[in-house]
């Protein structure tokens, strides 16, 4: 709706990576670029639904990934807000060890989607593309915290057999 009455041209720009960009006179003599890349914003002048259906692929398994671990997140600190019993319990543990491997799998499928994704709308879209395009480092950090929520569930874990053993001995 914005669009008719702003007057902006129809359509969406997408982001598209491009490399080797020519930078001839951005700097002074006796400094040397050695590569460059950009992020080029590309708007295809015609409908065009299979740019919009890999666009969407570029960017929705990410953030459906991100919020299925959010929501589970919530799940888990509203046990955790009960007390030490909901906190330490097996619940909470596999919570958590759900969130470390939605994360590390959705973010794993995320990239590799992207990736083609990217590919092939910079195959259709720009004259120069690339068959591979890297993830960005989002996926490592990702990753990252992914590994870092199954340590977190180990430790539930471990905290659990603890109270257990405890709540035997008195």
């Amino acid at each position: 709706m914005a669009i008719a009455f702003i007057g902006a041209p129809k359509g969406i720009s997408i982001p598209l990576r491009v490399f080797d960009v020519p930078t001839s006179g951005m700097v002074p003599a006796g400094v040397a670029i050695d590569g460059v890349s950009a992020e080029a914003m590309v708007r295809p002048q015609d409908a065009s639904p299979v740019a919009g259906l890999f666009y969407l692929l570029m960017w929705a398994p990410g953030v459906a990934m991100g919020l299925l671990a959010l929501f589970t997140l919530i799940r888990a600190l509203r046990r955790a807000r009960a007390g030490d019993r909901a906190l330490f319990s097996a619940t909470t543990a596999d919570l958590l060890r759900g969130i470390g491997w939605i994360v590390i799998a959705g973010s794993l499928a995320s990239a590799a989607l992207g990736m083609v994704a990217e590919a092939a709308l910079a195959a259709m879209l720009l004259t120069e593309s690339y068959a591979f395009y890297p993830p960005s480092s989002t996926l490592l950090w990702a990753v990252v915290a992914g590994f870092a929520a199954l340590g977190v569930s180990e430790i539930v874990r471990r905290g659990l057999a603890l109270l257990e053993e405890v709540e035997a001995k008195v």
